[in-house]
């Protein structure tokens, strides 16, 4: 089956019934997915075999509305879904596991740089989600249950949402690893200004990366630490989970890390070699301004207006000036070259050897 039948497998018309949603699946016992009907969302939070997914667009006006009206949803849970946030957080109370994700933003060409939070919601008998754009690991991951995925659990959903959202942030750390092998180029191949403006924007992406990350980390870790209430069960499976999307994670970290402190070492480099440019050309400039100070002399010697200037009467007097402002200049040159002051830097590799380091220890004669 391809992939294009397989998403057709799902696809549902906009539903009068419940506005602003965009799908609703139900699982069944053995984690196969098939489209919801009315009767599943007249009965979202009641127990049953399998549990439902109703993923929801937050632009449509009428969302926030329906989902305040869920009666199995925890006052934290509608905040969850419906209030504005500005950080990634984690909520486990009554039951319900609810809270917001930072992921990218998906158009029809794939991951872009934009950010958003995935919000969701989820019982023993029903996930929730919503966001205002399509983002990454939600469309990532109702591809894949299109694609046969099984799913017995909402547990499972989130934990398998959650991993399509790190292995987004994993895809987004290899194309920074390929950004910083670009500029090495540039800074071995002596082109660092043009590889100044590529560091600083993969420099920022790598800060902008590494927080969402170690957010992702810290608020998936909360689960890891809940409680055990009612339904043990769960609660260990949630644990499990989040040990499992914790180590994921760590990682990830980890990569992001390395990427980092390999950013600052090719900012130091960068900053090294453009001070040797900086140097270089200082140094044309000085060794022009010296060179030229002499005639420069010369000439405002011969410019002041007084009696008895030398060569004023003589008619080859410009000529004999300009002789003159030559002379200047070369006897200059002369005595900076004689000084070291006009060669270049000797290498390493030009530098005579020094004399041999003589070992004094008397040599090893024995057999």
């Amino acid at each position: 089956m391809s992939a294009a039948m397989s998403i057709d497998r799902l696809a549902q018309a906009p539903r009068a019934d419940i506005p602003g949603c965009l799908w609703f699946v139900r699982f069944n016992h053995a984690g196969e997915a098939e489209p919801g009907t009315a009767e599943d969302f007249a009965n979202l939070g009641a127990p049953r075999e399998g549990f439902l997914w109703l993923h929801m667009d937050l632009a449509d006006v009428r969302s926030r509305p329906l989902l305040a009206r869920i009666p199995a949803l925890s006052e934290d849970a509608r905040d969850s879904l419906c209030d504005p946030i500005d950080h990634q957080h984690l909520e486990y109370s009554e039951g319900i596991v609810s809270g917001a994700l930072l992921d990218y933003e998906r158009d029809l060409g794939g991951p872009t740089s934009r950010t958003d939070y995935v919000r969701f919601a989820s019982g023993a008998s029903f996930f929730i989600s919503a966001r205002r754009l399509p983002m990454d690991s939600v469309e990532a991951t109702h591809i894949a249950i299109n694609r046969g995925a099984r799913l017995t659990s909402p547990i499972h959903l989130f934990e398998l949402l959650t991993d399509a959202l790190i292995d987004g942030l994993a895809r987004k750390a290899a194309e920074l690893g390929a950004a910083f092998d670009r500029v090495e180029d540039r800074i071995i191949d002596q082109r660092g200004r043009q590889a100044r403006p590529a560091l600083s924007a993969a420099r920022r992406d790598a800060v902008r990366l590494a927080r969402q990350i170690s957010g992702l980390s810290s608020t998936v870790a909360r689960l890891e630490t809940i409680e055990e209430e009612v339904d043990e069960q769960r609660d260990n499976d949630l644990r499990d989970a989040a040990a499992r999307l914790v180590q994921h994670a760590g990682a990830l970290t980890q990569d992001v890390t390395s990427l980092q402190e390999r950013a600052r070492l090719l900012q130091d480099e960068l900053n090294a070699l453009l001070s040797l440019e900086t140097n270089d050309r200082l140094y044309v400039l000085t060794l022009t301004t010296m060179l030229l100070l002499p005639a420069t002399f010369v000439t405002g010697y011969f410019g002041m207006n007084t009696k008895n200037l030398l060569f004023a009467e003589d008619d080859n007097g410009t000529l004999y000036a300009t002789i003159l402002c030559v002379l200047a200049s070369a006897t200059a040159l002369f005595l900076m070259r004689r000084w070291g002051l006009a060669g270049a830097p000797e290498s390493e590799d030009h530098r005579p050897a020094g004399p041999e380091r003589r070992d004094d220890r008397p040599a090893d004669r024995s057999f």
